[in-house]
């Protein structure tokens, strides 16, 4: 009998599991490793500037559309409040 106390855990090794499972070599590719050995270092400093660029485009936009959303309702929230609607 299993005592619920003592849980073992198995550990599964990804190198082995790829190697095993055809599937995620087509999906991967065969040399699916740190992308450190697959770009130069100019290419990952370019490719991590426009990503973090289009990153904060976005918050930028989503962040003054949620504070637009919030202070429209709370100003709403206001004039009903005034005007005795609330």
């Amino acid at each position: 009998e299993h005592d619920s106390d003592d849980d073992s855990y198995e550990v599964l090794d990804l190198t082995e599991y790829a190697r095993r499972h055809h599937w995620w070599n087509r999906l991967f590719g065969r040399n699916s490793g740190p992308i450190v050995e697959k770009y130069s270092v100019a290419t990952q400093i370019v490719m991590g500037g426009v990503t973090g660029w289009c990153a904060g485009f976005l918050f930028q936009k989503v962040g003054k559309l949620a504070a637009t959303a919030v202070g429209g309702g709370f100003l709403l929230l206001q004039v009903c409040s005034i005007s005795c609607f609330i």
